[in-house]
């Protein structure tokens, strides 16, 4: 059996399914990341070697989110959702948490402190690329979304994104800026396994298979 299709098909993998189906179900909403806040934004290409974003600013989806759903400001794995139109194709979802070291989870005070990261690599062109983002906003914001929805409506929120390597070595690739909350807006399902950008494939493949069951069964739950 392929390295990629043995949690798809798997004992685990229908476990992950089941659990987050039955996990969502109970809440009425995501597994992970039940509460959030939608955003409009803006991303601008600061150089396209690693991620060919177009050449000019796009309009973006955004959804900040506690990890847990924990209320109020208290201290949770915050989200860092971005969608990104295409013009000829699919949409990409980028989807960040923040981190302490690149693949590790970490629960954050503020949603403008901190690094935000991909946690999974990405195999592109050969090597392997994380994603990161950290807010160049002054101003902070503890861990509530209200705190959140009072923050973007003060003024534009920039988050600087950085493609890290194994190595560490970081470089920047886009601003993001977040300038007004979306109250109208539906409730997109941001899956960065089904719309990676192109050449980008999440690794290591074994743990992509059950993230992805993971996803499905939290979307027939909800």
């Amino acid at each position: 059996m392929a390295e990629h299709e043995a949690p798809q098909a798997g004992p685990v993998g229908r476990l992950f399914r089941a659990g987050f189906h039955a996990l969502s179900a109970l809440r009425g909403a995501r597994a992970f990341h039940p509460n959030g806040l939608l955003l409009k934004g803006e991303l601008h290409a600061l150089r396209r070697d690693d991620l060919a974003l177009p050449p000019e600013p796009v309009t973006v989806t955004v959804r900040m989110s506690k990890g847990a759903g924990l209320p109020g400001r208290i201290p949770d794995a915050l989200g860092l959702a971005v969608r990104v139109p295409v013009a000829d194709g699919d949409p990409w979802d980028l989807t960040l948490t923040t981190s302490a070291v690149r693949v590790v989870p970490r629960t954050a005070r503020s949603w403008t402190t901190g690094h935000f990261s991909s946690l999974l690599p990405y195999r592109v062109d050969g090597e392997l690329l994380w994603l990161s983002a950290r807010a160049e906003t002054p101003r902070r914001a503890e861990a509530s979304l209200d705190a959140l929805s009072r923050l973007v409506k003060e003024g534009p929120v920039t988050y600087l994104v950085e493609t890290v390597r194994a190595n560490g070595h970081r470089k920047p690739c886009a601003a993001l800026t977040l300038h007004e909350v979306d109250q109208d807006a539906s409730r997109p399902a941001f899956d960065p396994m089904l719309n990676a950008p192109p050449g980008w494939e999440l690794r290591p493949r074994w743990l992509t298979g059950l993230r992805e069951r993971a996803y499905e069964g939290s979307r027939e739950g909800r």
